[in-house]
């Protein structure tokens, strides 16, 4: 065990003890008047003494101490190994942006886009920048999603004052965020501005080795710039009308990046995202250690100890009866410990397919728990390791009142029992699962049911008629053998006899409607690829704030 904080042992220790010298060396009123015989006499008994009382609340007090310091138990060291790709964000927020020919605004719908792509984006460190005139360095590389979000959402653009667009200013604040790196990414949320020449911008960012992506916002018919009500004009008190510059579109080819005209649907951020797949990710490695923290369990006790000491408990048997009472909802509670990490490591097991691996942590949950969910686990991983008839067994144990839980139950019991080819059986719990809930598979799986079980039909009622046969030959020998004169006197005739017999067993053989060969490839087919066996999540509801505006 090692201690991360013992500085708090040393601060607080020396006042607790000096606190409880002079609680101790205090005495009370009672105690100066009268003599301790005559007090011990006179005193009703209240259960736990003085002593008592104040030796637990210093055990607390100690104990709180301790737990403060934070002692862990260290298992080792574990490097860990992260991709990350940096990118750079910058959002256009000039005067044009606020032309309405897209819902709201360009600015609003251009900070949407940012929102869904800071939201989509996966192994990325984002800097943020806003720009116009000048850039602003809204927040450094950082791989915290939900801080820019909040810093996205909090740009204060209703007092634009800034004219133009300077995109070289943008540039130059992302070479600066994006410094040593040897992947230099920027993203520009604009409508281009104005400008018609972008050959020195071009010539900076290949400088910089900066890669630049443009998601452009506007139209080609354009939109009139609103301001305190009215509408921005020119010299000659004309209506200025803004569009979408696509001379931009230079200085993202020109950099080996993309140019992509924002759209109302998904597919222009999901373009970007899949753009940036293509380029190589800085490895970062990192030692951490791994601990387990302890002070939980020292701050339980303290509390416990605190209750005891200011709640009044009548006897001492009652405080050993509370400790044993405690000592048993602990060992519960490291139970239910234990059980978690059954469960994690069963998971672990069960995603990475080691199917047997994951049964040996299931039935320890199970043995402990015993609740439908356990033994639903474990029927599954025993399903998936191809142990059909146990898997059965503990589909069987699962009774609980979720509709949805025994729709699954029933499904999979379906396909245990189809796997063993007890064909009625699995049609038999199909349909159990479709009277509750319809679903595509277990339908799909009950048709699959009812054919193999019409195959398996047919193939008894041949073996059936193929006996039927060799004991009517049989019976034909046997008259064959009393009647010799008749069989000699007519060879021909038993010639052709046997023609109609090559012929009659070539009309069955032509009648079947499928051939034992290929009816044991499509069961080997079924036998290496098993049905669907839904796995039961439980539902969780969306706690986003998202505003599905039509933007």
């Amino acid at each position: 065990m090692k201690i991360l904080s013992i500085e708090f042992i040393y601060l607080m220790l020396i006042p607790s003890l000096v606190l409880l010298y002079l609680i101790i060396t205090n005495k009370s009123e009672l105690d100066r008047i009268f003599d301790k015989e005559v007090l011990n006499r006179l005193k009703i008994d209240m259960g736990m003494d003085k002593n008592t009382r104040l030796f637990l609340l210093f055990l607390a007090l100690f104990l709180m101490i301790f737990a403060l310091s934070r002692p862990v138990i260290q298992k080792g060291v574990v490097e860990i190994e992260s991709k990350k790709t940096p990118v750079v964000l910058a959002l256009d927020i000039s005067k044009s942006m606020l032309a309405e020919d897209l819902f709201p605004n360009r600015l609003e719908f251009a900070k949407r886009k940012m929102e869904e792509f800071i939201k989509k984006s996966k192994d990325l460190e984002i800097s943020l920048i806003a720009f116009a005139k000048d850039a602003f360095i809204v927040s450094p590389l950082s791989s915290d999603k939900e801080a820019i979000l909040f810093l996205l959402k909090n740009i204060d653009t209703t007092s634009i004052t800034l004219q133009g667009t300077n995109f070289l200013s943008a540039l130059e604040t992302a070479s600066m965020l994006l410094g040593k790196e040897s992947i230099k990414n920027m993203i520009i949320f604009t409508d281009g501005g104005d400008k018609e020449d972008f050959s020195r911008e071009i010539n900076y960012a290949k400088k910089s080795g900066l890669k630049i992506f443009m998601l452009a916002f506007g139209s080609e018919k354009g939109a009139p710039i609103p301001e305190d009500g009215r509408y921005i004009k020119d010299k000659n008190q004309n209506i200025v009308i803004t569009k979408l510059n696509k001379n931009v579109e230079s200085l993202a080819l020109e950099t080996d990046g993309e140019f992509i005209v924002a759209s109302s649907g998904v597919q222009d951020i999901t373009k970007l995202l899949n753009s940036l797949k293509n380029y190589k990710k800085k490895i970062a490695k990192q030692k951490v250690t791994q601990q387990i923290e302890l002070y939980p369990y020292f701050l339980a006790v303290a509390l416990f100890l605190l209750f005891i000491v200011f709640f009044s408990i009548p006897s001492r048997k009652k405080i050993t009866y509370i400790l044993l009472v405690s000592f048993v909802l602990t060992t519960d509670t490291k139970a239910d410990i234990f059980d978690f990490k059954n469960i994690k490591k069963a998971k672990e097991h069960y995603d990475k397919e080691k199917y047997e691996k994951a049964i040996e942590y299931f039935e320890k949950v199970a043995k402990s728990k015993k609740s439908s969910q356990s033994f639903y686990d474990l029927a599954n991983a025993y399903y998936k390791s191809g142990k059909y008839e146990k898997a059965i067994k503990y589909y069987n144990l699962v009774q609980t009142p979720n509709k949805r839980l025994r729709r699954y139950v029933f499904h999979n019991l379906g396909n245990s029992y189809f796997m063993l080819k007890d064909y009625k059986k699995a049609i038999e719990f199909y349909k159990k699962a479709l009277a509750i809930e319809y679903d595509k598979d277990t339908e799909h799986n009950l048709e699959l049911a009812k054919k193999m079980l019409k195959k398996s039909n047919q193939k008894g009622s041949k073996k059936e008629n193929k006996n039927k046969k060799k004991n009517n030959e049989n019976k034909e020998g046997r008259d064959n053998k009393k009647s010799d004169k008749e069989g000699k006197r007519s060879k021909k005739g038993g010639d052709k006899s046997k023609e109609k017999k090559k012929i009659k067993g070539n009309k069955s053989k032509k009648d079947e409607p499928i051939s034992q060969r290929e009816e044991k490839k499509w069961l080997k087919m079924i036998q290496n690829i098993p049905q669907k066996t839904l796995i039961y999540k439980n539902e969780t509801k969306n706690r986003g704030d998202f505003s599905e505006k039509p933007w």
